[in-house]
């Protein structure tokens, strides 16, 4: 524990105004996690926030320097993650209990660069099956800036009891 305080403190002495403000939210999500207000790691570090009902999803991230590339516009992978995550949720809130759908193609259109404070994906169910659903999604801004597009297709699997986490070496 005392070489991460020792970490910490480098950090902290070390840090930006802009490094703080990243690092305060994500240890104030980290918490929320630890909390039970997120189910992931992922959701907690991206500060997620997710609005679903029989036929959308809705999951929004803030537009902050955590999520920006080196060219300082966010980074296509974490909107490829949102839009994954959009129609992931929804698909999953279509399965019956004890199964889950599992992503098995994605396919994005970036279109142009997110510039507001929020970015926003919506998920819509294209075709469910009983072992694979399509969904289609998207991201708009406020302002109707259309970012990107995408499809996706899920397995319907039985969900496991255990994780399965990589043994080390």
């Amino acid at each position: 524990m005392n070489s991460l305080t020792d970490q910490f403190t480098r950090l902290i002495k070390n840090a930006s105004t802009e490094d703080l403000e990243i690092l305060t939210d994500y240890l104030k999500n980290f918490e929320k996690k630890q909390q039970g207000e997120f189910t992931t790691y992922l959701s907690a570090g991206l500060n997620m926030t997710r609005v679903t009902d029989e036929e959308s999803s809705h999951v929004s991230i803030p537009n902050t320097p955590f999520i920006h590339n080196n060219v300082n516009i966010p980074h296509g992978g974490i909107l490829a993650v949102l839009l994954d995550t959009a129609m992931g949720t929804l698909a999953n809130s279509q399965c019956p209990t004890g199964f889950g759908a599992v992503t098995t193609n994605l396919t994005i259109h970036y279109l142009t660069v997110a510039d507001e404070e929020k970015i926003t994906a919506k998920a819509q169910i294209i075709r469910s099956g009983r072992h694979t659903m399509v969904l289609e999604g998207n991201i708009f801004q406020d302002d109707g800036k259309h970012i990107a597009t995408a499809t996706g297709s899920f397995f319907i699997v039985p969900k496991k009891t255990e994780p399965v986490i990589a043994v080390k070496q």
